[in-house]
Order: structure tokens, then C-alpha cells, then sequence
């Protein structure tokens, strides 16, 4: 099955992917946390949705992988505000994955700045003086 087939249904109709049977190069439960180290069901979902991933699955894979651990439920039963901590092992990966993030960041914005100086010195150059 290749990454852009479509394998899973929500309960909403909406089509994903499996993130065992279609790993992504980094959990979308790692991405969402960042630099935090508990992260709730509202933020994952959302990086889940990104990504083309159910959001249970994606959090039931990070649990049985050991990425993360129940925090807190929400006391009012509200599914998207329940929280869930990084382990040390999540931890690890939360700050790989944001250090490859701000290199290729860093990669970019430099290749624009010199882009922009290229330009900049090409226009001077090329003016026309009437």
C-alpha cells in the first residue's frame, strides 16, 4: 500500500490512513507536543488531521510505543481536552524532531535571504540609466 491509498473510515466518514500498517517519518503525537511536555487530544488531533491520521490510533500507537503516558482526563468529559505526558523516551523524539525542524528552518530561510540578495544585487546591476 503505498502513502497516498486510503485505508482507515472515521465515525465522521472521513478517510485516513493507518498509522501502523503507514508510519509517518515522525508521530504526529511527537510533532504535536513540540517543546511541551504534555500535550492534550485537541492539539493532537490536529496534527493527526494534518497528517492524514485517525487520531485514536495515532495516540493508542504513541502509548504502546511508550512515547506517552495518560496525564489527566478531562473532569468534564470533554475527549478533546484530555492530556497526555512524554515520557523520557517521547521526550527524545519531541526534541529531535523539533531541532530537524528548526535546521531545515534554518536551511530555508538562508536559502531565501541569498535568493533575495541575488535578486537585489541583479536589479541594481541591471538597471537601465536613460
Amino acid at each position: 500500500m503505498n502513502s497516498m491509498e486510503i485505508s482507515e473510515t472515521s465515525s465522521e466518514g472521513r478517510h485516513y490512513r493507518s498509522i501502523c500498517r503507514d508510519p509517518p517519518p515522525t508521530s504526529p503525537v511527537i510533532a504535536a507536543a513540540g517543546y511541551s511536555d504534555v500535550v492534550d487530544v485537541g492539539i493532537i488531533d490536529y496534527a493527526a488531521w494534518c497528517a492524514g491520521y485517525d487520531t485514536e490510533e495515532c495516540i493508542q500507537k504513541a502509548v504502546d510505543d511508550g512515547d506517552i503516558e495518560v496525564y489527566e482526563f478531562s473532569p468534564y468529559g470533554a475527549r478533546e481536552y484530555d492530556a497526555y505526558r512524554l515520557t523520557a523516551k517521547g521526550r527524545r523524539a519531541a526534541d529531535r524532531y523539533m531541532g530537524d525542524v528548526f535546521k531545515r528552518s534554518a536551511i530555508e530561510a538562508k536559502r531565501a535571504h541569498e535568493e533575495r540578495e541575488e535578486m537585489r544585487r541583479g536589479g541594481r546591476d541591471g538597471l537601465v540609466q536613460s
